[in-house]
C-alpha cells in the first residue's frame, strides 16, 4: 500500500465563526445550521446544532456539506465527525 500525505487526497481547511457572533444568529427556520463544538455527542455524526446563522455569516465562516469529515481542534481535539445534515 502506498502512503501518502492527507493533503494529497482531499481538501484541508480550517474553520471559522463569524464575528461579532451575535450580529448573525437567527431562530429563523431559513437559517444556516452554525456547527459548534457543542452540537457534537458520543456520536460520530453531527446530526443537529443548537443556532442558526444568517446567510450574511456563511460567507464569513466555512460552508461544509453532508458527509463533510469535521476533525475538531478545540474541546474534544483530534476527535472525527462526519456532516450528516444541511447547513
Amino acid at each position: 500500500m502506498k502512503k501518502v500525505k492527507l493533503g494529497e487526497v482531499c481538501l484541508i481547511e480550517r474553520g471559522g465563526s463569524p464575528r461579532p457572533i451575535e450580529k448573525y444568529i437567527t431562530k429563523s427556520e431559513s437559517g444556516i445550521n452554525w456547527i459548534k463544538i457543542g452540537d457534537a455527542t458520543d456520536s460520530m455524526y453531527i446530526t443537529s446544532t443548537a443556532q442558526k446563522i444568517l446567510s450574511e455569516g456563511m460567507k464569513k465562516s466555512r460552508y461544509v456539506k453532508v458527509g463533510d469529515f469535521i476533525l475538531s481542534n478545540s474541546m474534544s481535539f483530534g476527535r472525527p465527525y462526519i456532516l450528516k445534515i444541511e447547513p
